[in-house]
């Protein structure tokens, strides 16, 4: 079986918007298997598809909805998403943060069977209380924010221990594709745990990609695959 293909952010290209409606679309038109964004919440209670944890160096858990669309028209709710994602593509949702866990599975199951539906996020915490709400989710474990010198020491303790994976209860296991390619994986291979890659774009990689036993690629560019 294929990997699926997974538009990151909604970009089906380098030059595409992340996070919006427009994007999405674009995605679903295309006919990649999933679409992936990151979701927080706002001060207000809002779940909305944002990246970056800050705004003008103020948290987004401290800014109210209206205030964050004033900073950017084309910011959407979590369920204005999942309405336009609704029968037409599957959702690889990314939790940033503890503490609306609850409130983005509902959402979710509500909407979508259980095969177009991934859970993702790096707190190995929010992972474990997906699944404590509904075992029936597949989530997987995020692995390598960034590639400093303590954050690689975090993945080479993990690609040992596999402890903050067992503890998330995740279904597979998502590093970033250079600590795949370092072998790191090894042990997660040798136990039978999934693999997503995030975020491939090189196209010779991702040919290749599709012809393995990877669980799943995340990728900026799946038009180069995809389209005729």
């Amino acid at each position: 079986m294929s990997p699926r293909i997974i538009s990151h952010r909604g970009k089906i290209d380098l030059s595409s918007s992340e996070n919006d409606l427009i994007g999405i679309q674009e995605a679903i038109n295309l006919g990649v298997d999933m679409v992936e964004f990151d979701v927080r919440k706002t001060s207000d209670e809002v779940l909305v598809c944002h990246h970056d944890a800050k705004v003008n160096g103020v948290s987004v858990s401290n800014i109210t909805y209206n205030s964050l669309k004033n900073s950017n028209e084309r910011l959407c709710k979590l369920d204005e998403v999942l309405s336009l994602c609704k029968g037409k593509i599957g959702v690889n949702l990314e939790i940033k943060e503890e503490g609306f866990e609850t409130k983005a599975v509902d959402l979710l199951v509500a909407d979508f069977s259980y095969d177009d539906i991934f859970v993702t996020s790096f707190i190995p915490s929010v992972i474990r209380s997906v699944k404590a709400q509904d075992s029936k989710i597949v989530s997987g474990l995020l692995l390598g924010d960034a590639m400093s010198y303590q954050v690689f020491y975090r993945i080479v303790k993990e690609a040992i221990s596999m402890n903050d994976f067992y503890y998330s209860k995740a279904d597979f296991i998502s590093p970033y594709y250079k600590i795949y390619e370092m072998g790191l994986m090894y042990n997660f291979q040798k136990n039978g745990v999934p693999i997503q890659l995030w975020t491939v774009n090189e196209l010779k990689l991702l040919k290749d990609l599709i012809n393995s036993d990877i669980h799943s690629v995340v990728t900026d560019v799946p038009s180069q695959i995809l389209e005729k």
